[in-house]
Order: structure tokens, then sequence, then C-alpha cells
């Protein structure tokens, strides 16, 4: 699935009132365990939901038949009297890592699990540098990408052997630079450019992607000099000291979901930060579940954060995460569940905070 597809899935979701209500189900699949302890864990979570419903997601993984698609299949059933076929279904395929398979019968989609699905996956840029060769890669939902590359030229960088110049003994033993030395110069020289201009390469062709994170991959300092061509404070730039040149974009893609976990804590730990900053100032923040509950009812929210590992109270059956969620999707708000230090850091705040539009 990709990114826009899946905020339009979010939306659709979000509009979706059935009568009897939803089971909402997140699968989490292992095909590489043999023994297919995810069915296991499958029909636990459907215990004690509703039996038709049940019934239903387990047809669609029957015994015997191959691992479905994908790391995650969400699901979504509607519960009610009538016959299954009239009964509406939305399923949903993610190659983004999850925690486990859980299940869950509301009034309505429960959507938490799909935003923190869509959030952990945001496509990111992905730069793998050498001296002499950099690719260009987006990486989004669990899936790599490769868009681009550059190579420099080096043949036109021709030299010659040059004799040293004599040594006059009253002045020691020091000679002039040799042709070699000024052809390892000018590679040098060449080589930094390129750099510097690859990134600003990078930025201007792909300055309109959904991006908020840029990794680099390279030896040595040439990270750092491509993302000095970047330029852009929009965008944080991430170094990871790795030669993969000459991998394969599955091989890149493993690398980066190595680093996923750190980018995405210090994201959410930017957000506090923000939001700590702007407390006192205009146009302001909302703190705490109720507050934010209301700016987002007044469509005054340009950013809401929660607590994803929070056991949230419910509201006529509807956990106040949900509901932000509802009206942050309704109003077009920014809406992140952060967790680690950042959720921590929510503690104070009941869970929640925002930062204000006005």
């Amino acid at each position: 699935m990709d990114p826009a597809a899946g905020h339009e899935l979010l939306r659709e979701l979000n509009q979706w009132r059935p009568t009897g209500g939803v089971l909402s189900i997140y699968v989490v699949i292992n095909p590489a365990d043999r023994r297919e302890g995810w069915r296991t864990k499958l029909r636990h979570a459907l215990k004690g939901l509703d039996e038709d419903a049940g019934a239903r997601v387990l047809a669609r993984f029957p015994e015997g038949a191959p691992p479905p698609p994908g790391r995650v299949q969400a699901g979504y059933i509607e519960i009610g009297e009538g016959k299954p076929r009239d009964k509406r279904e939305i399923w949903s395929v993610h190659q983004t890592a999850f925690a486990r398979t859980v299940a869950f019968e509301r009034p309505r989609p429960y959507l938490a699990p799909l935003v923190q699905l869509l959030d952990e996956g945001w496509p990111l840029g992905v730069v793998v540098v050498a001296l002499e060769r950099v690719r260009v890669f987006e990486w989004a939902l669990g899936e790599i990408e490769e868009l681009a590359g550059w190579e420099l030229e080096i043949t036109s960088l021709d030299w010659r052997e040059r004799k040293a110049s004599r040594v006059d003994p009253a002045r020691g033993t020091a000679t002039s630079a040799s042709g070699r030395d000024q052809y390892e110069e000018r590679l040098e020289h060449n080589r930094l450019a390129f750099l510097r201009e690859a990134g600003r390469l990078i930025a201007s062709r792909y300055g309109d992607r959904p991006w908020r994170d840029l990794i680099v991959i390279g030896e040595g300092d040439r990270p750092k000099l491509l993302g000095a061509g970047v330029g852009s404070p929009a965008r944080r730039v991430h170094e990871i000291p790795h030669d993969l040149i000459r991998a394969r974009p599955a091989e890149i893609g493993a690398r980066v979901e190595q680093e996923l976990d750190r980018i995405n804590r210090g994201r959410e730990l930017e957000l506090i930060k923000a939001i700590e900053e702007a407390i006192g100032a205009e146009p302001g923040v909302a703190l705490g579940p109720d507050e934010v509950l209301v700016a987002l009812e007044q469509a005054r929210v340009h950013h809401a954060i929660y607590d994803a590992t929070r056991e949230w109270e419910q509201r006529d059956g509807v956990e106040l995460s949900e509901l932000m969620i509802e009206r942050a999707l309704g109003s077009r708000a920014g809406v992140t569940p952060v967790e680690g230090d950042a959720a921590a850091a929510l503690q104070t705040r009941d869970g929640a905070a925002a930062l204000l539009r006005y």
C-alpha cells in the first residue's frame, strides 16, 4: 500500500458508522515461522469477540494455505444482523513492522493501530553515497524504490608523470609536487564538488516529496558533504556510516529499517520540544486530552500528539485516542502517536497535547 492510499483508507474508515459496530483486527504474519504461531495468536485475539465476524476473519486465512502476503493484514468487518455477504469488509495489506496481533470490537473502526502503521512507515529519502557514485531511493511503508543515480566521470582528468625538479643542496631536500599529486588534488576537488552538487540536485528534484527525513549512507565524511549540498532545514538528515553503494535495494531497505526506531523516536521528541517551547506563545498549545479535543472540534489544531502506549478511558464506548484521531482527520490536522521518552514526557499532560493554528 502506498502512503496516499493509506491515508485515503483512513479517511474512508473514519466516516464509516455501521449500525451494529465493527470488528477491527491487525494480523501480524511471520512466514518464516514454520509452526505458524501467528495463526494461534490470531485465534487467541478473536476469543470473546463476535463469532460471526471472527469466522469471516478466519475464513480469510484458511488452515494449510500458504502464508498471506505482507507483514500485517488489517481488517474491518461489519457486525450485526443479516447475511455475511450483505455485511461490509475492508482489508488492507502492509509491509510495515507491527508489534503483535490485536483485535477490537467497537462501534466504529478502531484506527489507532493503522495510524501508527502509517506514521512509522512515513516516506523517507535514502541516499547511498561513495566517492564517485550516488544512488537515490524512497523508502515508504516497508518498501524501497530506486529513483535515480549519478556517477562522476573521471576519464577527463588525465594526467602524466612529471620528473621531479633537481634538488639544490643549499636549499634542502624539498621538491615541487609531482604530476600525480596535482592529479590527485584535482580528482579530490572534483569528488567533493560532485557530492555537493548531487546534494543540490536531490534537493531541487525531490524537494516536493513528502519526506520528513533524509537518510544518507556512506563512509567517512561523504554523507556530511552530500548533506551540506542538500541544505534543507525542513528535513532532518541522518548519517549512517556504511558502504552499501553496490548493495541490492532490499539490503539497503533492511539497513534503513534498523534505524527507523531511532529516527521516529527522535522525531517524536522534537514534537515534544516544539510543544514545550510554544507554551505561553502565540498561537499556543492545547494540553491534556480535553483541551485537545475541544481545539480539534474548533479546527484550531495544527498537530496533535498522544501517548500510543496508554490505556485510554472510553466515552460512549470510544477511546479518547480514537476521538482525537477522528477529529484530527475531520479537520485535516496532523496527528502522531508517540512512544518511549516522548510518551513519558506526556505523562504530565495526561497523555496528549497539540500545537495550535490560531
